[in-house]
């Protein structure tokens, strides 16, 4: 009851969080369909090495497999959204015990009570399992102001299964090694996280040459970069080889789509490459191909730097768009969009995995019906909630520029520098997972999902986080077992619990 009452905000927070997890379980039945769930679903039926994306994913489907249960895989998830609630509210508690509870509440918020949060855990897609291996890594890195060797090693596995969730989290591996040398945890923690990352890395990358013939965790960098470069490269200024031209836009510069309609489309240049049939979106990233796409956008952004910085620049600036989806009162939703559906209909069939079609494969996964059903009212209560409850863009905007200046100004003052360099780690992740899709692949508002914590924690600790003075006052005091004064003050070397 006392650690109840000390923590009776954020369990008030926590408890609406699960009401309207249940709510949308309850609405939904069994999940909620976008394109990309289809190939996840098939790769788990028949586990290999994907092309196009890393297996992580479909690895935890295939786990989840013998339940037959896709209710029971969303519900992970929204498991999963909680617990990122509570890491982040715990985390803040520990390394910025300045700031009052409410604050810390405040933090955990947007990944309990966003929308957008909600309604990607409700879906077959690998973004929430990406979002909590890479919060689970900033809070084992954090938890205590000196690393210890197990938490390093466990910050790099989960660093190296999110890799192979999603590859945007290759990136993410050398500012875990950053963090390290920074906070010069030493050479031995430094060497064993490095060995930790690289044992899964190249487990799979193994795994993967036997399938394709070389080892790699994907086959798609270059062509991911070939539609990157696609909106603006000009091949009369690029002037690239024959083979490669055949990979050259046909539209006009000023009336070309968004650079994933480059891949998917049916009228797609990557299938115009002779000798190189494509009957599958794997297909689509055969190494012939992906080599010439990846050649011709090298060509591209040499050739035109400026117009990529450009389509960059441009990309990012749609991060503070107010909205990330239609309305779920628009037009009728039944899959693909990024929206509780408002209407039902069957769920599309093709060959997306050889060796068996959509329906096929979401058959034998569930052995029952998959196509989104409803149940109301409390459907309509989640649509209701999605028009209405998520962080606009504007102001994830100010979130990411207040996390900037607020580490900024702590990197100013002398007495609050250890505390900058653990803000700087959250601060960081969260600005690559932001930017680095942008770079290379292309803007996408779900993209920068787990931007929004990290954003959040970075803050708070750049606020919060103790100071040396603080430090000192507070090196012979009892700390009462609570979240917010359990941490050890920043630079303390005194061993500590992660409980």
């Amino acid at each position: 009851m006392r650690l109840f009452l000390q923590h009776r905000l954020f369990a008030a927070v926590f408890a609406l969080a699960a009401a309207l997890r249940v709510l949308t379980i309850t609405g939904y039945s069994p999940a909620v369909w976008l394109e990309d769930a289809f190939d996840y679903v098939g790769v788990a039926e028949r586990m290999q090495p994907y092309p196009v994306r890393p297996s992580g994913y479909s690895f935890l489907l295939w786990l989840m497999r013998p339940l037959h249960s896709l209710a029971a895989v969303v519900t992970v998830q929204h498991l999963m959204g909680l617990a990122m609630g509570v890491m982040v509210y715990a985390l803040v508690r520990r390394r910025a015990s300045r700031l009052r509870t409410g604050w810390a509440v405040l933090a955990a918020a947007p990944v309990l009570l966003d929308a957008y949060q909600i309604f990607f855990e409700h879906t077959v897609l690998s973004d929430v399992l990406f979002s909590f291996l890479v919060i689970t890594a900033v809070t084992v890195v954090l938890w205590r102001p000196r690393i210890s060797p197990g938490h390093a090693v466990s910050a790099g596995l989960l660093l190296a299964a999110a890799t192979l969730t999603r590859s945007i989290g290759l990136i993410l591996l050398p500012l875990l090694a950053g963090h390290l040398l920074i906070n010069r945890s030493g050479l031995r923690i430094f060497i064993t996280t490095v060995v930790a990352a690289a044992i899964p890395l190249g487990g799979y990358a193994a795994w993967y040459g036997s399938w394709h013939g070389s080892p790699a965790l994907n086959a798609g960098s270059g062509v991911w970069l070939w539609a990157r470069t696609m909106p603006f490269a000009d091949c009369a200024k690029i002037k690239p080889p024959t083979d490669e031209a055949v990979l050259c836009p046909t539209q006009p510069v000023g009336l070309r789509p968004a650079s994933p309609y480059f891949i998917w489309s049916d009228w797609s240049p990557l299938r115009k490459v002779p000798g190189h049939p494509v009957t599958t979106n794997a297909d689509l990233f055969q190494p012939k191909i992906n080599e010439l796409a990846g050649s011709l956008a090298r060509r591209a952004i040499l050739s035109q730097p400026l117009d990529y910085l450009e389509v960059v620049t441009r990309d990012l600036q749609r991060t503070l768009n107010w909205k990330r989806g239609p309305n779920p009162h628009s037009v009728p939703i039944v899959y693909n969009r990024y929206a509780f559906p408002n209407a039902e209909g069957p769920l599309p069939d093709g060959v997306r995995i050889p060796g068996g079609g959509i329906q096929q494969d979401l058959r034998a996964y569930e052995r029952g019906p998959t196509a989104t059903a409803f149940s109301e009212p409390a459907a309509e209560w989640m649509r209701v909630y999605q028009a209405s409850v998520f962080l606009p863009g504007p102001f994830f905007g100010l979130l990411s520029v207040g996390a900037l200046l607020a580490y900024a100004a702590t990197c100013a003052v002398r007495s609050r520098r250890e505390t900058a360099k653990s803000a700087a780690w959250p601060l960081a992740i969260g600005v690559a997972l932001v930017v680095g899709p942008v770079v290379v692949t292309a803007y996408d508002s779900r993209y920068w999902l787990p931007a929004i914590p990290l954003f959040c924690l970075a803050l708070a600790i750049s606020v919060g986080g103790r100071t040396v003075d603080d430090t000192h006052d507070s090196s012979s005091a009892e700390e009462p077992r609570s979240f917010r004064t359990a941490g050890r003050p920043e630079g303390s070397g005194q061993p500590d619990h992660m409980g």
